[in-house]
């Protein structure tokens, strides 16, 4: 990787974003919305100025961690400088953006995949860009290859990075507390890969209701999965089977945090339902395998003549 860098290329954390179902979008969704979209995705802008006003050299320009990104249709790439005069976290703040990005999409009924890698790439001097380079091919391969399912992908090869060099750290300096913050962004899946934990992130203090915007984020993302699992499509249903198994494990896992013994009348007052009612009305059931109920029922109805 030295020599990458070597050719002019940067360290950067490297998110590549595809939304899916962007044929259906486009015809069902007015062009100002997919505009706030993408615009949400992108969540940054690379700045204004001209060529000739701009700094020559890297070290006179990256000051603090900087992000850029480019679009085309459905695919957005983000890229986030790493190495700057002043160490400020470029890990946490990417997950924190694509948190955002994530309720963002979800409260538009807009479900998205990506894949987060670490390496060398190339962005400009004044981040104009054009992008590419190894990492945003890496990325690329993660969000195609091992997504699969409505997820944004984090490589191994991140935080490996990011246990071992501090300069991914705010201060360059392992802090406990940051550390804490990193973890409850990522989940590890069946199969030991990681993704975005965006649930388990999207906690009271994401949402200016609080307590109320989350139960509400949480109750239209079931109502998003309910939708999703009548797709005729079998290819399509099965994205929104791996994302109601999802969501029912953080709801069992909210729910266990909360006492549920007695009535909580300062939850009842803020929400206008007990907590138990809350939690009983989040859960998917498992009616997606329609073909398997189907053969249950009948093994039920008809005479067993073995």
């Amino acid at each position: 990787m030295t020599d990458f860098y070597e050719r002019g290329y940067e360290r950067c954390i490297v998110t590549f974003i595809d939304i899916l179902g962007y044929r259906n979008l486009l015809k069902t969704k007015h062009a100002s919305e997919l505009a706030a979209v993408m615009n949400a995705l992108r969540s940054f802008a690379a700045g204004d100025g001209d060529d000739e006003d701009s700094p020559s050299h890297m070290d006179e320009i990256r000051l603090n961690t900087q992000a850029f990104s480019e679009s085309v249709s459905d695919a957005v790439v983000r890229v986030r400088t790493v190495d700057t005069q002043s160490p400020d976290g470029p890990l946490v703040y990417e997950l924190i953006d694509l948190l955002h990005a994530i309720i963002e999409c979800l409260n538009r009924g807009i479900l998205i995949r990506g894949g987060v890698t670490i390496g060398p790439a190339y962005v400009g001097l004044n981040g104009k860009g054009p992008i590419f380079g190894p990492a945003m091919v890496r990325a690329f391969e993660i969000e195609q290859n091992e997504a699969v399912y409505p997820r944004i992908m984090i490589d191994e090869a991140v935080l490996a990075t990011y246990a071992q060099d501090d300069s991914l750290w705010q201060n360059a300096e392992f802090d406990g507390g940051e550390a804490r913050l990193t973890r409850s962004f990522i989940g590890v899946s069946d199969d030991g890969s990681y993704f975005l934990d965006y649930l388990r992130a999207a906690g009271p203090g994401e949402f200016d209701a609080g307590v109320v915007g989350q139960f509400a984020f949480l109750r239209g993302h079931r109502e998003l999965i309910v939708e999703g699992l009548r797709n005729d499509d079998a290819k399509v249903r099965r994205k929104f089977v791996w994302l109601a198994n999802y969501h029912n494990r953080f709801v069992a896992s909210l729910q266990a945090s909360y006492d549920l013994s007695g009535s909580d009348g300062a939850f009842e007052a803020e929400l206008g339902i007990s907590p138990q009612a809350m939690f009983d009305s989040l859960p998917i059931e498992s009616t997606w395998d329609r073909h398997l109920d189907r053969i249950h029922a009948l093994a039920e109805s008809v005479a067993d003549d073995w």
